[in-house]
């Protein structure tokens, strides 16, 4: 059968599926002319597919199916045409195109063809995609037994299935690139002489952070180093990555794991990038993984305040581990994000101009001001003056949101323009940028 898997955006700005736990990202700054350029400056940044649609490829594909892929950016004529040459299609869900994506469902089974919808959106509200789509997928579909992919294609499976989480990791096939354009595929932060390739070599995270989706959406597990450099040299060889960004909410919980993964790296000469934890980083272990390819390094940092996030369950690297890290992974030539949320239970407009004037000490490559989100499942949903299930696309993770002991949403968002703003349009930090720009241009 032909069976197209589709994602819907309805924005004009960068958004990510992949990210906040799988409910997604659509990067939004403010309304001044630098907000928007700036805004428009991440949107040529990074084009990157979800692991999960890969994966999904891979296993419907084996069981001898056409696949298609699909970005769609309306639920009028282009959804139309899907139907005409799609006999089933599957839905990859998020928060942020929830709407349209249940326009784009209900516009395709008007024309007659079977949708199946899956993510981690349709999971934590099965009931609002319900009506839309013939078969929701609970949990995580890539680990589906054959049998009920074949009876949710062939429409003998309706309605809400709970098809659980993949137990090993490593029992996944790897992700198949063959349909997906892959020469399209970038993460400037890596490089810009070829293709970028999402992998991912665990899933989850086992901290306890409340405001966190990835607790909700995904148990934690990890694969074997000898499967993730396999799969990187499948990419490197068969479809010319020339990078590599690991798409784990934590790459670095294990450090002897981490130092093998990286020993089956360095002899592929691909540049790749992480998100880990300060306080599991040193400037021995840096240097391996700086050899071993490493150029984008991402922290949590989120806030200046450790009571604030003590009070949300995290356990924070101290500020002199995470300003360590950045001194040392700068001198070895990997480019920095640092991670902040603003507007946690308790932040006052003050404490996030303390973390913003710490941030920009800290003088990072980039780095992300999200706000405090009350995802599904987290410890934010419930101070939400409204139920998630109403106005969903609002949950960007970077628009701000009335939530019960944070600041009013206009002046959070006002604060985040400011802050974005303020750091990115400092001569030192242009300095800084332009000078590791360069260097990434010469690597």
């Amino acid at each position: 059968m032909r069976l197209t898997l589709a994602s819907v955006y309805s924005h004009d700005r960068c958004t990510l599926k992949d990210v906040a736990g799988g409910f997604g990202t659509v990067f939004e700054v403010g309304t001044s002319l630098r907000a928007r350029f700036l805004e428009r400056a991440k949107s040529q940044l990074a084009d990157l597919p979800p692991v999960v649609l890969g994966t999904l490829a891979a296993r419907l594909s084996a069981l001898g199916h056409d696949i298609a892929i699909v970005s769609l950016r309306g639920d009028g004529p282009e959804a139309r045409r899907l139907a005409s040459r799609s006999d089933v299609v599957i839905v990859h869900s998020s928060l942020v195109d929830a709407d349209a994506e249940a326009r784009v469902l209900d516009a395709l089974r008007d024309a007659g063809t079977r949708t199946i919808v899956f993510g981690a959106a349709a999971s934590a509200m099965s009931s609002r995609f319900a009506p839309h789509a013939d078969v929701v997928f609970v949990g995580e579909p890539e680990g589906a037994s054959d049998a009920t992919w074949r009876a949710a294609i062939e429409g003998e499976l309706t309605g809400v299935l709970d098809v659980g989480s993949v137990a090993d990791l490593d029992a996944l096939p790897f992700p198949d690139w063959s349909a997906f354009p892959v020469a399209r595929y970038r993460y400037a932060m890596l490089t810009a002489r070829g293709p970028t390739l999402p992998i991912q070599s665990a899933r989850g995270c086992p901290y306890g952070c409340g405001y966190c989706p990835w607790r909700v959406t995904a148990r934690f597990r990890e694969r074997d180093p000898d499967r993730v450099a396999a799969e990187a040299r499948r990419d490197r060889d068969v479809f010319g990555a020339k990078a590599l960004s690991f798409r784990d909410p934590l790459f670095n919980l294990d450090a002897d794991r981490v130092r093998a993964i990286a020993r089956g790296l360095r002899p592929l000469g691909l540049k790749w990038s992480a998100e880990m934890r300060a306080d599991r980083l040193d400037r021995s272990l840096l240097e391996e993984l700086s050899r071993a390819g490493l150029r984008s390094l991402e922290l949590g940092v989120e806030s200046v305040d450790r009571e604030l996030l003590a009070a949300e369950k995290r356990k924070p690297p101290t500020h002199a581990q995470i300003e360590a890290v950045v001194r040392d992974a700068r001198s070895l030539g990997i480019r920095v994000i640092c991670n902040y949320v603003l507007g946690l239970p308790g932040d006052s407009l003050e404490t996030m101009r303390e973390t913003v004037r710490w941030a920009k000490s800290l003088n990072s490559f980039a780095v992300q001001f999200t706000v405090a989100t009350p995802y599904p499942g987290t410890s934010l949903e419930r101070r939400r003056a409204l139920p998630v299930l109403d106005r969903p696309g609002d949950l960007t993770g970077f628009r701000a949101t009335d939530l019960e002991g944070s600041v009013p949403a206009h002046e959070l968002a006002a604060l985040r323009e400011w802050a974005y703003v303020s750091y990115h349009f400092r001569p030192r930090y242009v300095a800084s940028f332009v000078t590791q720009a360069a260097r990434a241009l010469l690597d």
